[in-house]
C-alpha cells in the first residue's frame, strides 16, 4: 500500500498531457496551460518567447505546475487525483537539445512543427518540490529523490 502512490503517479502522467504552469508576473501570479512531458526525472515545456509566462520565466525561473485527473461527472471534482510540482526552469543547452526534443516530443507529437519556429524553446524544469494528492485523505508530499526513483534516475 505504500507505494501505490507511485502508480498513481505513473498512471497521472501517462494520461494527462498538459499542466496549469504559474509563473511570477509582475502583478502576482499568473496562470497559463502548457502540454509537457517528463524526461530523466525533469519536466519539458516547449514554450514561445512571445508569451507572458516565457518572460516571467526569464525574470525568475521559479515555477509551479499542477496536473490534474480530467474531470468527469462521475467523480467529485474535490477527489481527482493530481499532482503540484514546482522547480526552476532553464532553456535546455544545445548539448542535450536533440535528445529533449525527442523525448518531448515522443509525448507531443503535433508540436513537431513548433520546433521550426525560431520564438520557440525546450525548457527543463529542474522538479524540487512534490506533492501528491491522490483523492480524499490521500495526499503527501513525496521526496526531490522518490520523484527521481519514478523514472530511473540516480541520487545526485
Amino acid at each position: 500500500m505504500a507505494n501505490d502512490w507511485q502508480q498513481a503517479v505513473r498512471e497521472l502522467l501517462e494520461t494527462s498531457r498538459i499542466a496549469f504552469l504559474s509563473t511570477i508576473g509582475g502583478n502576482g501570479p499568473e496562470t497559463s496551460m502548457a502540454p509537457y512531458a517528463v524526461w530523466q526525472g525533469d519536466v519539458l515545456l516547449h514554450l514561445s518567447r512571445l508569451a507572458r509566462h516565457t518572460a516571467n520565466i526569464a525574470r525568475d525561473p521559479r515555477i509551479g505546475l499542477m496536473i490534474c485527473t480530467p474531470e468527469t461527472m462521475a467523480e467529485s471534482p474535490l477527489a481527482l487525483p493530481r499532482i503540484s510540482l514546482s522547480g526552476i526552469a532553464s532553456i535546455v543547452d544545445e548539448q542535450r537539445l536533440a535528445e529533449g526534443r525527442s523525448a518531448y516530443l515522443q509525448r507531443i507529437s503535433d508540436a513537431e512543427a513548433l520546433f521550426s519556429f525560431p520564438d520557440f524553446r525546450l525548457f527543463r524544469v529542474d522538479i524540487q518540490h512534490i506533492h501528491w494528492v491522490g483523492g480524499f485523505g490521500m495526499a503527501r508530499s513525496i521526496p526531490r529523490q522518490g520523484w527521481r526513483d519514478l523514472f530511473g534516475v540516480p541520487g545526485n
